[in-house]
């Protein structure tokens, strides 16, 4: 009895053991290509697609898109003697066609490993392209693939999206530097957030107009610069917001995590620069009878960070006021500048329509159907509260 026991043990054990013994289906990393950005522009064929074509390689296809597809090299997969510093980690390929799932598929037929989705981190559309080519057409791939995460960031760039895409900093893959860049938001203000593939869904069933960040290269180096508009309606692009604007809209919407506010004393003529700690806005939508007007309410704490005195007692609470009202007019000025942008776009990316709607819904029902259109004509008025809470010990000034 006890040997047939310590039998049904032992098979049970076994048993166990099998189930823990790993995925059957996993494959090593070293036997596929990891996509780690793609880069969408207007159908330009490389000289080796041209090649290709014209050897018989050809297929199919209206020439619309051409996509340049960025795969990590695996530790130890690039064959160099370099450092692994200074080796490169990436390789690109490009492929035009009018199917981004088609074009990864014929992909297929030029590398010696399968291009898979997990780790692909970035996308950038050229704005050319968004003109020719609603997002949502453009996006469908990524959205219906179960490799792709829905975490995958989204920018949209004014230059040629595949710029974007070459190597800045040397022994770094370039899409993930996209990615990391969104880190220091605490340290622009500048900065639009980060927008996951997962967040454009919502909007564009909605129709509703939102930005991407804008990605600029120079000589082979990238700057995040502005935002690109989505227009609602038709979901193509509706127009670039430069970096003041940018700064305007943040300060609006109150997501700035950090950064600084520069501006003029014009009674030294020396410039002043306010480190932000913390934001709040509060948008409210006024409606007497058929007239629809906001207010925006913005406060913020910070530090006075430069003044460039060295006579005046900053402890004096009138000097004080003084450069926080400055502060403040600068802040009103970034934010009207922005709002007159979006009224000559005929654009709402601010949030006014979502405060309407949760103030006002029976109001928001009549007007959500062309709200782009009936925003450009409506008044925004906004007031700001800075308070410097605090200037450094050094800089006070005994009297």
């Amino acid at each position: 009895m006890k040997s047939i026991r310590l039998g049904f043990l032992g098979m049970a054990f076994l048993l166990i053991c099998s189930t823990l013994s790993g995925c059957w289906s996993s494959s090593p990393v070293e036997d596929l290509n990891l996509e780690a950005g793609i880069a969408m522009d207007v159908a330009e064929p490389s000289s080796q697609e041209e090649q290709i074509k014209r050897k018989g390689g050809d297929y199919p296809r209206k020439e619309l898109i051409t996509g340049t597809f960025q795969f990590i090299i695996p530790e130890g997969g690039g064959g160099s003697d370099k450092t692994s510093s200074q080796a490169k980690k990436f390789f690109s390929i490009k492929e035009t066609g009018d199917s981004v799932f088609e074009m990864l598929r014929e992909i297929s037929l030029r590398i010696n490993r399968p291009p898979i989705g997990y780790h692909l981190k970035t996308v950038i559309i050229s704005s050319s392209l968004l003109r020719k080519i609603p997002l949502y057409e453009l996006l469908d791939f990524f959205l219906s693939d179960n490799d792709i995460r829905p975490s995958v960031q989204l920018l949209i760039s004014t230059d040629k999206a595949s710029n974007a895409l070459q190597e800045s900093i040397p022994g770094q893959i370039p899409a993930y530097v996209l990615k990391d860049i969104f880190a220091n938001r605490k340290r622009n203000a500048r900065l639009v957030k980060s927008v996951a593939l997962a967040k454009v869904i919502g909007p564009m069933r909605a129709k509703s107009s939102f930005v991407l960040p804008n990605v600029i290269t120079a000589e082979k180096e990238i700057k995040l610069a502005g935002a690109g508009v989505i227009k609602g309606k038709t979901q193509t692009y509706g127009g670039f917001l430069n970096e003041s604007e940018v700064e305007g809209l943040m300060w609006i919407r109150g997501e700035l995590s950090g950064g600084i506010l520069k501006e003029l004393d014009p009674k030294t003529q020396k410039n002043m620069a306010y480190e932000i700690k913390t934001v709040k806005s509060r948008i409210k939508a006024i409606v007497r009878g058929n007239d629809i007007s906001f207010r925006v309410r913005i406060k913020s704490e910070g530090r006075l960070s430069e003044s460039y005195t060295q006579d005046e007692n900053l402890g004096n609470n009138r000097l004080l006021g003084r450069q926080e009202s400055i502060f403040q007019e600068k802040v009103n000025s970034l934010a009207e500048q922005t709002v007159a942008k979006m009224h000559a776009l005929r654009v709402e990316v601010g949030g006014f329509g979502e405060a309407l709607r949760i103030q006002h819904p029976q109001v928001w029902r009549k007007v959500k159907a062309d709200w782009d259109t009936t925003f450009s004509t409506i008044p925004v008025q906004v007031s700001s509260d800075i308070h410097i809470e605090e200037y450094g010990a050094t800089r006070i000034r005994a009297d």
